[in-house]
């Protein structure tokens, strides 16, 4: 554990060096900032504890991609989305809300784990959110996280670092690093999670029927958060020789 612990604070010092670590993460950060500096003081509750859940979403995922871990910051980012898409369903109609909660699906479920059974899927069905631009975005986002980095898929067992060595002409060996040196793999996971905090801010502004637009501050923290990740976006393409693709 200590030697796990001493390559993570390593490899931290050397992950925060990062062009997307020096320039997109603070510009998000900021970003964040600006905007829970400008909620309505009348607003509702939960969307400015949405607004605090992704801001430390961006902080924990962006440490771990860091430290070279960065498909362990995928499941924070899933959630954060989750928690947006709530908000904007609840925005959409405040019904949604006592959908989401579903006190008596949720109770019964915990005493069927209790009693040793299975407890019978449930998924919130929230309603008046067909055909929302935004809603289908955070869930075609929300499907490429879960097959890629959150479940145990071929895609995400095929993107670990693996190495096998011949050791015979018969036998060999295979390890696991633990932490990922490939500069292009770190990068993506950044953009990534640029683009999934982008798609947060802009679904909370709308909650906040355009607030972070309203304020200058806020505007700017986020028109300058947008053009760093556009910018950092081309370079990455242009450096690991990428072509086409939506990247941000």
């Amino acid at each position: 554990m200590d030697e796990f612990i001493k390559a993570q604070i390593a490899n931290l010092e050397i992950g925060r060096r990062n062009r997307f670590f020096e320039h997109l993460i603070p510009a998000a950060d900021a970003a964040y900032r600006a905007a829970i500096s400008c909620v309505p003081r009348d607003a509702t509750p939960m969307f400015g504890r949405i607004t605090l859940i992704g801001h430390k979403a961006l902080l924990s995922a962006a440490v771990l991609i860091a430290k070279l871990l960065p498909e362990d910051s995928v499941g924070i980012t899933r959630r954060a989305l989750e928690a947006a898409r709530f908000a904007l369903a609840m925005k959409i109609n405040p019904e949604n809300a006592f959908e989401w909660t579903a006190y008596q699906q949720r109770h019964d479920r915990w005493l069927q784990r209790q009693q040793g059974q299975k407890p019978q899927p449930f998924t919130p069905h929230f309603i008046d959110v067909r055909d929302d631009a935004q809603y289908d975005e955070i869930g075609r986002l929300l499907g490429i996280l879960s097959d890629a980095s959150v479940h145990f898929t071929p895609e995400f067992y095929t993107s670990l670092n693996w190495q096998v060595r011949r050791t015979s002409e018969t036998d060999g060996e295979i390890h696991l690093e633990y932490f990922q040196n490939s500069v292009r793999d770190v990068e993506r996971h950044f953009m990534t999670l640029g683009v999934a905090h982008t798609t947060i801010l802009m679904v909370l502004d709308r909650c906040y029927d355009g607030r972070f637009q309203q304020v200058d501050e806020a505007k700017r923290c986020m028109d300058e958060f947008w053009r760093i990740g556009k910018d950092l976006s081309e370079v990455f393409k242009r450096d690991h020789d990428l072509e086409g693709g939506r990247a941000w």
